[in-house]
C-alpha cells in the first residue's frame, strides 16, 4: 500500500495553516501513520513508528534540557514528528532544537487555541490506517466475488496468488487434495508422508473453525509486503464460505442420493420407470447392467465404540470422511459416474460394466490402489467385496448381498484388507454358513485326522486338489521331484484312507475348504475335564 500521508502534507492543510516548522525541515517526508497525547518522559518506549506526537512540554517546565534526551528517544523510536504547544515553556530549548535540526526530526510549533481534536481528526481520516481499511474492504470484494461466482478451493488460491508475491497452494484435510495456483510450483503430493513434509519446508497457516482443521494455506515464500496479513485472512474467511457452502450442498445432495441407493439395494424401488426416472436426477444412465462392489473399513466399528477423547473421535471421522473420498476419486477415475451411498463404516458403488471391459481385473487395479493409499494415510485397512454382474439395475439388491456376503464370509476367516469376487467363492458361498458348526469339525476331523500337523503333507495335499489329483502337475507346482510327490501321496493315504474313488476325492476338498473358512476345523478339541463325583 502507498504512504497517504506525510509531514509536508499534513503542514499543508488548512487546519494547520497557522503551525510553524522548528526544526528538522529535513524529515518533511517522513510517514504519519498514526497521532497519539504524550506527557511522560518515557513515551518513546511505547512507540511503533510513524507517529505524531503532541505535547505541551509539562514534564520538561523545570528541566527543558531534558528535552534533548526525548528527542533523540523519537528519533530512534521512528516517530513522524513532534506537536509542541509552548504552553509551560516559553521556547523550545535551543540545543534541542538544534539536535531535531540535525536528525531531522522535525518540530511544529502548535498554535496555543488549535485543538488537538482537529490535529487528530486530521491525520486519522488521512493516514494509513483509512487506506487498510479501504485496502481490507477491496479484498473483501474480491474475495466475495470469487466465492458468489462459485469459485472453489482453485479460484481462492489463484486470487490470493494476485495479491501477495509468492506461489501459494491449499492443503485441503477433508479430500487429501493439493490445490496448486502456480503449475509446478510445488512438489506432487499424494502419500501422507509426502504432505508431513510439503508442511514442514514451507511457511504455512492453518485453516480451521475450532477443533475441526480444513486445511493449510502454504507459502513457497515468506509474503512480502506488509498488507499480506489482511489478504490471508480475507482468503480465509472465503475458504471457510466455501466449505460451508459445498459442504452444505453436498450433504443435501448426499440425503437424497443415499436415499435412492438404499431403495435400489433394498429393492424398494418397484418400477424401472421410476427407477430410470430418478437417476437421471443425478444424471446418471442406470439402463445398463450393473455390479455392486462395496468398500468396506477393517475394524471402525469397533474403533468406534471404545472410549476415545474429543479429539480422537474428531481424528476419526476426519479418517473416514478422506477414505470415502479416496473411494469415489479413484472409482469414478476407471468406471466414470456411478451411484453410491455412505454408510457408517463402508461406501457403496453401483458401477456399469462397459462392453468389452474386463471388469474383475480393473477393479483388482482399483482396490489395489485405493487400499494402499488408505494404508499410508491412515492407520486402517480396507476388505472390499463384488457381487455378480446383473443385466438390470432392478438386480441390485442380489448384487448387493452377494457383495456383503463375501466380505462377511471371507473376512473373519481369512482377515481382512482384501478383495473377495462373490463369483471365485464357489463352493465357500454354501460351506460358509455350517463352518462354525460341531458337524464340520466332526467332518474335517475324520476325513483330515492329524494330517494337519504335518505342514508339508497338508501343503501337499492341497497341491494335489488345486491341480485336479494329477501327481505330475502337483510337483511342478511345489517344485519337487515326482517321486517326491508319490511317496507323499502314498503317505496322505495311509492317514486318510484310499483316495482314488471320486466320492473320496469330492469329501477331501469339501473339507480342505471348510479348514480354509475356520482353521480350528482340523485341531483336535480340547478334553472335557472330568465332573467331580458329588460323594
Amino acid at each position: 500500500m502507498a504512504i497517504s500521508l506525510t509531514v509536508r502534507e499534513l503542514l499543508t492543510s488548512q487546519e494547520l495553516a497557522e503551525t510553524e516548522l522548528i526544526a528538522g525541515a529535513g524529515g518533511l517526508d517522513r510517514p504519519v501513520r498514526s497521532v497519539n497525547v504524550m506527557e511522560a518522559p518515557d513515551i518513546a518506549r511505547w512507540l511503533r513508528g510513524g507517529e505524531l506526537l503532541l505535547s505541551t512540554g509539562y514534564q520538561f517546565r523545570d528541566q527543558p534540557d531534558d528535552f534533548d534526551d526525548l528527542v533523540m528517544a523519537l528519533h530512534k523510536a521512528g516517530a513522524a514528528a513532534l506537536g509542541f504547544k509552548g504552553r509551560f515553556l516559553s521556547e523550545f530549548p535551543p540545543h534541542a532544537k538544534d539536535l531535531a535540526e540535525w536528525l531531522g526530526l522535525p518540530i511544529l510549533g502548535l498554535p496555543l487555541e488549535l485543538p488537538y481534536s482537529d490535529i487528530i481528526r486530521i491525520v486519522i481520516l488521512r493516514t494509513d490506517e483509512v487506506e487498510s481499511i479501504r485496502f481490507s474492504e477491496s479484498v473483501l470484494r474480491s474475495f466475495t466475488q470469487v466465492v458468489a461466482e462459485g469459485g472453489g478451493a482453485d479460484g481462492i488460491v489463484r486470487n490470493l496468488m494476485s495479491f501477495l508475491n509468492t506461489e501459494v497452494c491449499f492443503l485441503d484435510a477433508i479430500s487429501g487434495r493439493c490445490f496448486c495456483a502456480a503449475r509446478g510450483g510445488f512438489s506432487p503430493v499424494s502419500s501422507a508422508r509426502e504432505k508431513k513434509a510439503l508442511l514442514s519446508r514451507h511457511y504455512h497457516e492453518r485453516l480451521g473453525l475450532g477443533n475441526t482443521t480444513y486445511g493449510h494455506f502454504i507459502f513457497k515464500r515468506w509474503p512480502e509486503g506488509s498488507a499480506w496479513r489482511v489478504v490471508l485472512e480475507h482468503a480465509k474467511t472465503a475458504m471457510l464460505f466455501s466449505f460451508q457452502r459445498d459442504i452444505a450442498a453436498r450433504q443435501v445432495e448426499a440425503r437424497y442420493r443415499d436415499e435412492f441407493v438404499q431403495d435400489l439395494i433394498t429393492r424398494n424401488i418397484r418400477y424401472r420407470e421410476e427407477l430410470l426416472n430418478r437417476g437421471r436426477q443425478f444424471g446418471w444412465d442406470l439402463s445398463g447392467s450393473v455390479r455392486c462392489v462395496i468398500f468396506d473399513i477393517d475394524e471402525y466399528k469397533r474403533r468406534f465404540g471404545q472410549p476415545m477423547s474429543k479429539r480422537e473421535t474428531r481424528e476419526l471421522e476426519e479418517s473416514r470422511q478422506r477414505i470415502y473420498a479416496l473411494c469415489k476419486q479413484e472409482m469414478r477415475a476407471v468406471f466414470r459416474e456411478c451411484p453410491y451411498s455412505t454408510m457408517s463404516d463402508s461406501i457403496i458403488f453401483l458401477v456399469t460394466p462397459e462392453r468389452n471391459m474386463d471388469f474383475l481385473s480393473r477393479l483388482r487395479v482399483v482396490a489395489e490402489v485405493v487400499r494402499k493409499k488408505v494404508r499410508s494415510w491412515t492407520d486402517f485397512t480396507l476388505t472390499v467385496g463384488c457381487g455378480d454382474e446383473k443385466t438390470d439395475f432392478m438386480g441390485c439388491e442380489e448384487s448387493y448381498e452377494e457383495a456383503r456376503r463375501a466380505i462377511e464370509i471371507m473376512r473373519p476367516f481369512c482377515g481382512g484388507n482384501a478383495l473377495y469376487f462373490w463369483e471365485e467363492l464357489g463352493v465357500l458361498t454354501i460351506l460358509s454358513p455350517i463352518a462354525d458348526g460341531m458337524e464340520a469339525r466332526k467332518f474335517c476331523m475324520r476325513r483330515l485326522g492329524g494330517l494337519k500337523e504335518d505342514e508339508q503333507l497338508f501343503e501337499t495335499l492341497q497341491a494335489l486338489v488345486r491341480c485336479g489329483w494329477n501327481q505330475r502337475e502337483t510337483a511342478r507346482e511345489l517344485q519337487v521331484h515326482y517321486n517326491t510327490v508319490r511317496y507323499r501321496y502314498e503317505r496322505i493315504c495311509e492317514l486318510t484312507g484310499d483316495l482314488s474313488a471320486p466320492e473320496k476325492q469330492v469329501e477331501i476338498s469339501v473339507a480342505l475348504h471348510l479348514c480354509r473358512l475356520n482353521p480350528d476345523l482340523c485341531r483336535p478339541e480340547a478334553p472335557t475335564p472330568p465332573l467331580r463325583s458329588s460323594h
